[in-house]
Parts: structure tokens; C-alpha cells; sequence
């Protein structure tokens, strides 16, 4: 009788490098709730409760996600994380990282790629709206968001409005640099 071993750990596969691409489109291509947010963010240059209030009672607050400054400065803190950064890094990572700097995040590589969107906002003075796809952190991802930067004294703010969508995204909106782009 022949035995047959099998190996006691299986096999994994080589783990995906992270790459991030974003892509820049005009604030007039984002879609239409992410052009009112910004509208509406629009009425208050320094930012306000009344914002959030709007946002709240619209169904929009759920969409975003808010990062802010200390009162003294210092680097941008996870404030208020939405459902769609949830769904996808995880209830987990947001608890971790509620009220930490951005730049702790685990996904430093992602996290740098965005950073420096968010920086280009707030000091930019306008919104900014990007597409971006993906890889190397769990299952590929792709999503729109509109950037809205805040700036008042040393107070920084920043307000990311997302729109998920899975990789092949929708018609007017590809992961940047797939083949699905030529369509």
C-alpha cells in the first residue's frame, strides 16, 4: 500500500505589487450628487457644521469620508470614515483608523498615492475630482471621487466624496489604463 503525503501548508500564491492609478476629469464629469456636494461645500470656504448637517439630512453623509487637522495643524486625521471606504478596507481598518493620521494608514503606498490628492485640493483652493483603480490590496478596486479642501488658519480639511464600482466600472468611467478603455 503506497501512503500519500500532502504538503501541510498549501501553496500561496506570490502577492500582487499595490499599484494605484488615478486618473484626473473635470469636476463637471463627476456625477450628480458628487456635484451638488460640491456646490453646497462651495457655500462655506472654511468649512461648517452646516455641511455636515446638509450632507445628513440629504443621504449623502454615508458616501463620504472627512479628514481633518488638529486646531494647531499637524497632519490630516481620519474624522469620519463612509461606507464605501468600509465595504472596502474593512469595518476592522476603520476602527484602527478613526482618529489617526492618514499617513499611518497600513496601505502606505495607497494611502501616499491619495494623500497627495488630497494636499492638491485643499491647497489648490478647488475640487478636485479622479478616477482610480486598484490592485495589490485584497480584490481590485476602482472608484470616482470628488475632493473638496478646506483651509482656515492652520486648520486643514479635506471632504472625499466616492462612488465605488467593481473593475470593469461603469460605461463612462474605466479603471484607468485597462483595456476596456479603448470602448
Amino acid at each position: 500500500m503506497t501512503i500519500i503525503r500532502f504538503p501541510q501548508a498549501a501553496i500561496q500564491p506570490p502577492p500582487v505589487p499595490v499599484d494605484v492609478r488615478i486618473a484626473r476629469h473635470r469636476t463637471a464629469d463627476a456625477l450628480d450628487w458628487q456635484q451638488a456636494i460640491i456646490a453646497e461645500a462651495r457655500r462655506y470656504p472654511g468649512g461648517s457644521p452646516a455641511l455636515v448637517r446638509w450632507l445628513r439630512e440629504t443621504g449623502l453623509l454615508a458616501q463620504c469620508s472627512y479628514f481633518s487637522t488638529d486646531p494647531d495643524g499637524g497632519p490630516l486625521r481620519f474624522r469620519y470614515i463612509g461606507r464605501p471606504a468600509l465595504d472596502t478596507l474593512g469595518e476592522a481598518w476603520g476602527r484602527m483608523m478613526l482618529g489617526r493620521p492618514e499617513n499611518e494608514d497600513p496601505h502606505d503606498i495607497f494611502a501616499d498615492a491619495i494623500s497627495r490628492q488630497y494636499l492638491e485640493a485643499i491647497d489648490g483652493g478647488e475640487a478636485v475630482y479622479n478616477e482610480i483603480a486598484v490592485t495589490g490590496i485584497g480584490q481590485p478596486f476602482s472608484f470616482t471621487h470628488a475632493l473638496i479642501g478646506f483651509q482656515a488658519g492652520n486648520r486643514r480639511a479635506v471632504l472625499s466624496a466616492v462612488k465605488m464600482h467593481d473593475v470593469a466600472g461603469p460605461r463612462s468611467h474605466r479603471p484607468v489604463g485597462a483595456a476596456s478603455d479603448a470602448a
